[in-house]
């Protein structure tokens, strides 16, 4: 696999890009058309092709004498942290027919309890550094395997070297042979794994339990989704669950992964004092299990119906030769290939999506595998309404012409283009990648043996192979993908749009037809042309200082915008923004409200100055650059991220997103079916129903309800353009840019690009608005046929901003968080996840708000809620638990450890300050300080405040149900 860190080929618009390596990129776009004529595989100064692609190079991987296999990688962002993971070569594949859902309760129990932390005691440890249950403690099950994950702070060890806490270890090690199957705990996780099975009860489960057995024919894969099933859940005996995980979490049947800030040198050689689980006393070898070979023209087709299915979808999937995964050189180079048709055939999809006679709303394509060597590659559309027969046949169509013509050289042209690109900005930020984006690497490389490479490395071979790979090479490997054409065909849709499904025979007929068709060659046109066609009339910086907190440099240009520039260290070629002003689509008058709602979607789907938006892709391939508009009901902006060689890019994009703001009709087109398409194919959805019902009791105030498909009738796009140019007024805003600066060459740019943009009418506050709270209400939404409730529960009170009573909100949130899961989950197993959300808002007034929100077995919807209401009260009443409100100040402090490393969250952060807030930038950085101020009182009268104000309760019901 191409080892591309940050990137996938679904991203529309990418970021970063450096031009150090500029001259090497076109050095070896140079050398194309020389090589290309060669017609054979090069592998200049690599080696030979059968050769293996080397190992990371700054990892250490070895096996402990137990057979424990592990992977270690220093690196230092975030800073402070370390990530741990537990990687099980054992999924759901592995179960009995009495075992179907143990691989995934033996995960469960992990966290419920091991020799030496016992019930929740490891829980309450990793919270206490100030970790939250979920985001940064979890695991997963898949069909093949079990990974554990978590994050931890470091600490000093006794020569002064960053460490991992021994308590932490202890954690992976008590994982890999010492988790308890107490009968009680594994009959309180009964409850808890039966409401995460009715979290996903639904019409798209439904339809995805038809899909499986018919694409995994064949194979345990067919029947072993890692749920399980709930007769197995609910009644196996704990010595069965003992018995799977005894059989399976064997030491040669494990890795341990470990990434982080911390010394790598000191830690490989304490881990054998550290891992305590003996060797096996017999041999082990774990099952492997494929799929059946494909077929020369086997056929198979389910069309499927669902009256609360809220999308249309159409996926191919062709069976291929099974196939290990390649590690040698010539794997790798046959991975660049298959990258590059990937990439090219992204450009068609998006470049069709584009236009309104297309009869799918989005399309993708890729290889999908299971097993050790089992694939298929897919082919999927969401259609639009009433367009699942048109979708087929443009995928089928799609298809044959790739068979038949494959790309063309302009496309060829852009995807090494843009590889490169991608390439340069990896090596760029080499040091400064985020250390859980290579856990993923190190648990393929152990469970299945794909390749874990260094970013190094793989520039090296990238600029050596490319140049030896022809136009015709690819489509020839895009042609041979087709080969056998095995396909199985699935199309399913809303039960509205039964009449128009196509049946099985009529789809076997449809290929038929489509293999025969008379099919046009693709033709491709190069995107000639700059951005701008003239370099503006520069204006001039009047003024600027230092700010004396930050250091943040603050200019005011000639036509009134702000500029904030703050250099940091957080990346190598990254410079983020954000801009910010005041006054949003709720300023306009109710009848062109629809029309400012979706102004925005319309401008970014429009492209920029002289370009459609899949011109605008084209032309940027090789840039790494983004930029788009954004408007609330109060507030709009911009954002957007460049790398130095790119920085002149973007500050072309501001002035003219400002100066020649455009639509694109076919775009707006396309926007408007789509979301008339989304908007009928919901009406039967129960989440949707339910969503739509909270929003309209919330918010009393029709201006701020959501979208409904008869509203789409309103939009005018010249109230839409009004709008949009009444947003272009460069003096109501703080543009923040953060990063990798240059501030002579910002200078230069800001001067030449912002300063020179024409002044507007000043259109910079926001509308008052009374958003007509509902206060103490209780609603019943009935829809679906699941037994499954949403419980909604939302407090709203008046109250002014205050960064304090903002700090004892954000500790309220914390602490909430841990108590409801605490009780609603751990105690009465009445959830698999609960959340809530405190904040506190000076928009458009200050006002205070809570929201709660789980789903549950609706014959506990009352119990549940009275439950957790109550845990308001209490705290109201000053029932406070100190060591979970400790655990929430340290919660949070680690989040804004974590946050500041962002350029990003520095960015919008200054821009909320300099424009919400109308606060000193140094707010961010008083924060700290804020919360660690936070005393029980102050979230006791939070939420006594809180209980003024409702709750309005809002709760979805299966239809039927007293």
């Amino acid at each position: 696999m191409i080892f591309l860190y940050t990137k996938t080929m679904k991203e529309p618009i990418r970021f970063p890009i450096i031009s150090v390596f500029a001259f090497c990129a076109a050095f070896a776009l140079a050398c194309l058309a020389s090589c290309q004529s060669a017609g054979k595989a090069v592998y200049s100064g690599l080696g030979k092709p059968s050769d293996p692609v080397p190992f990371m190079a700054k990892a250490r991987t070895g096996t402990l004498p137990s057979g424990l296999r592990y992977y270690i990688l220093e690196n230092s962002k975030p800073e402070g942290r370390a990530f741990l993971t537990l990687a099980v070569d054992a999924g759901s594949v592995l179960e009995t027919e009495d075992e179907r859902g143990l691989a995934h309760f033996v995960e469960h129990m992990a966290f419920n309890g091991t020799t030496r932390f016992p019930e929740l005691e490891l829980i309450s440890y990793l919270r206490s550094l100030g970790m939250r249950f979920g985001p940064e403690v979890n695991a997963y099950t898949s069909y093949d395997e079990t990974v554990y994950g978590i994050e931890t702070t470091v600490e000093a060890d006794a020569n002064g070297r960053n460490a991992i806490p021994d308590r932490a270890l202890a954690i992976i090690d008590d994982w890999t042979h010492a988790i308890t199957f107490a009968p009680k705990d594994v009959d309180d996780e009964r409850l808890i794994i039966m409401e995460e099975y009715r979290s996903r009860l639904g019409a798209s489960e439904r339809i995805r339990r038809q899909m499986l057995p018919v694409l995994f024919k064949g194979s345990p894969y067919a029947d072993r989704l890692p749920i399980g099933l709930p007769e197995i859940i609910e009644n196996a005996p704990a010595s069965r669950l003992e018995g799977f995980y005894e059989k399976w979490y064997k030491p040669e049947n494990m890795a341990l992964i470990f990434v982080g800030d911390f010394d790598g040198a000191a830690l490989e050689a304490s881990l054998g004092s550290h891992f305590t689980i003996p060797a096996s006393t017999e041999a082990f070898k774990r099952p492997r299990y494929n799929l059946p070979q494909p077929k020369k023209g086997n056929f198979e087709a389910l069309v499927l119906a669902d009256a609360e299915l809220s999308q249309t979808r159409v996926d191919l999937y062709y069976k291929l030769k099974a196939m290990a995964p390649r590690t040698d050189l010539a794997g790798y180079r046959q991975d660049i290939v298959d990258y590059l048709a990937s990439t090219m055939l992204y450009l068609r999809f998006e470049e069709a999506r584009s236009k309104p006679e297309t009869p799918y709303m989005a399309a993708g394509a890729g290889n999908v595998r299971y097993g050790d060597t089992s694939r298929y590659y897919a082919l999927v559309g969401q259609a639009k309404a009433g367009a699942a027969e048109a979708t087929l046949r443009e995928l089928l169509t799609i298809k044959e012409s790739l068979v038949r013509y494959g790309f063309t050289e302009t496309e060829a042209d852009i995807a090494r283009r843009s590889l490169l690109s991608d390439m340069e900005q990896m090596v760029a930020e080499k040091d400064r990648q985020e250390s859980n984006s290579y856990i993923r690497a190190f648990t393929n490389h152990f469970t299945t043996g794909e390749m874990a490479i260094d970013i190094e490395w793989e520039y090296d071979a990238i600029q050596k192979l490319l140049p030896g790979i022809a136009l015709k090479e690819i489509n020839a490997s895009i042609k041979n993908t087709f080969t056998d054409d095995d396909l199985t065909v699935f199309i399913s849709a809303p039960e509205s749009e039964q009449g128009s499904l196509p049946a099985k025979e009529q789809i076997g007929a449809i290929v038929k037809e489509i293999r025969k068709a008379k099919i046009e060659k693709p033709q491709t046109a190069a995107v000639s042309g700059e951005l701008l066609d003239r370099i503006p009339q520069a204006g001039h910086i009047v003024s600027e200082h230092t700010d004396s907190d930050t250091g943040a440099l603050i200019w005011q240009l000639s036509n009134g915008m702000e500029l904030i520039l703050k250099e940091t260290k957080n990346r190598n070629n990254e410079i983020s923004l954000y801009a910010q002003a005041r006054g949003g689509t709720y300023n306009v008058p109710p009848d062109q409200d629809i029309s400012a709602t979706l102004a925005a979607e319309m401008r970014n789907a429009s492209g920029l100055g002289p370009y459609t938006q899949s011109e605008l892709v084209k032309k940027l391939a090789d840039k790494q650059v983004s930029f788009s508009f954004w408007a609330s009901n109060f507030i709009r902006g911009f954002q957007g991220s460049a790398a130095s060689g790119d920085i002149s890019t973007l500050f072309e994009m501001i002035y003219l997103g400002f100066t020649q703001p455009r639509f694109d009709p076919d775009a707006v087109q396309v926007l408007l079916d789509n979301r008339r398409t989304r908007l009928i194919q919901e009406a039967e959805d129960p989440n949707a129903v339910f969503s739509k019902e909270v929003n309209r009791t919330v918010y009393g105030n029709p201006r701020f309800h959501s979208i409904e498909l008869n509203d789409l009738d309103k939009v005018n796009l010249d109230d839409a353009m009004a709008f949009i140019e009444a947003c272009c007024n460069p003096s109501d805003y703080t543009f923040v840019f953060t990063g990798n600066i240059d501030t002579a060459q910002f200078r230069d740019l800001a001067e030449t690009y912002l300063a020179s943009i024409p002044p507007g009418q000043p259109f910079n506050q926001w509308a008052d608005a009374d958003y007509q709270r509902p206060g103490k209400v209780e609603k019943e939404v009935l829809k679906g046929r699941e037994e499954r409730s949403v419980v909604g529960i939302a407090w709203f009170v008046p109250m002014p901003y205050s960064e304090e009573a903002y700090a004892a909100s954000a500790v309220l949130n914390e602490y909430l968080d841990i108590v409801l899961n605490d009780e609603i989950r751990e105690s009465l197993g009445g959830v698999y996840s609960i959340s809530a959300t405190v904040s506190v808002s000076p928009i458009p007034r200050g006002e205070l708000s809570c929201g709660v929100y789980f789903i549950c077995d609706p014959r506990r919807s009352a119990e549940l809620s009275a439950a957790a209401v109550l845990q308001i009260q209490e705290i109201a009443d000053g029932t406070i638990n100190d060591d979970a409100f400790a655990k929430s100040i340290e919660a949070l402090l680690k989040g804004q450890e974590e946050s500041v490393q962002s350029n990003l969250y520095i960015a919008q952060s200054y821009a909320n300050s300099a424009v919400i807030y109308n606060a000193p930038l140094s707010r961010m950085d008083r924060r700290p300080a804020l919360y660690q101020a936070v005393k029980h009182r102050d979230i006791q009268d939070t939420a006594a405040r809180l209980l003024e104000g409702g709750p309005a309760r809002i709760i979805l019901y299966p239809v039927g149900m007293n």
